[in-house]
């Protein structure tokens, strides 16, 4: 018995990982659905950009996003996942076709470092923390110098 609980928490965190993993692939594809399959429909998801906001707003937050960078990718560099928490580390690439933050269409390209925290709960996120450096974002798409 001792042996099985040692291995529920690896199995879950591991499980988790996988999960974010398969969410990133989703944000990557720009699929709503898929993505929002990997979320309760109480999340919360903090951001710098859009604050606190539930389910609805995390929708809206991605299509600003995805419209802005139209060919976005979350490349997944690593996780780190013990129990119900996983922090991803990403990079995010695209180039700015559609408005962002604001600032018009520049067809630059942005790689930003992105950290995520992510909560589980039942198999599903909770709560979805997002980390990244807004200035050099602002930068690269020429809105900050």
């Amino acid at each position: 018995m001792a042996i099985a609980q040692q291995q529920k928490p690896t199995d879950k965190a591991t499980s988790n990982a996988n999960d974010f993993r398969a969410a990133m692939s989703a944000a990557s594809a720009r699929d709503h659905d898929r993505f929002e399959a990997h979320l309760r429909d109480d999340v919360t998801f903090i951001n710098p950009m859009v604050g606190t906001v539930d389910k609805a707003g995390f929708r809206a937050f991605h299509t600003a996003l995805w419209t802005g960078l139209p060919d976005i990718n979350y490349k997944v560099e690593r996780t780190v996942s013990e129990g119900d928490t996983v922090v991803g580390e990403c990079t995010v690439t695209g180039t700015q076709r559609g408005e962002l933050a604001g600032v018009p269409a520049t067809n630059k390209s942005v790689t930003v470092p992105v950290a995520f925290i992510v909560d589980y709960e039942n198999g599903k996120a909770k709560r979805w923390s997002s980390y990244l450096d807004t200035a050099t974002l602002l930068r690269q798409i020429g809105a900050m110098k």
